[in-house]
């Protein structure tokens, strides 16, 4: 795995402490909500929807954060959390590449994980 793109010691933490099969869905899970914060930054973003703490924007973001940390996708919770910061300050230009951003990185994550499923057991 890439260790840019995902945490292994969080990654490894969560499978041990849930198991393949658990992890499968979980990871499902992950990737509807992930999908869906980062098209609804990308329309709240598009329409230069309101700044600040606690705003729909930030939320958005900082529900992402979160849940890219909880699987250990590192990349995409380093990236989120700085678009939160920037949100939280009032500092986010509404950057409509930001959102790409974001969908890039979960798709690194999603590859990366991919091929670690698919990767042979070492001893």
């Amino acid at each position: 795995m890439d260790d840019d793109t995902i945490d292994r010691p969080a990654f490894a933490q969560l499978l041990g402490e849930v198991g393949p099969e658990v992890m499968a869905r979980l990871l499902a899970a992950f990737a509807r909500e992930a999908n869906a914060r980062i098209a609804r930054f990308a329309e709240l973003s598009e329409a230069s929807s309101p700044l600040g703490e606690g705003s729909e924007l930030h939320r958005e973001v900082h529900s992402l954060k979160s849940a890219a940390a909880s699987f250990g996708a590192a990349a995409l919770a380093k990236r989120a959390g700085a678009l939160e910061t920037a949100v939280e300050t009032r500092q986010y230009d509404h950057d409509p590449a930001a959102a790409a951003d974001l969908a890039a990185l979960f798709g690194r994550f999603s590859d990366a994980v991919a091929a670690h499923r698919h990767a042979p057991e070492t001893p």
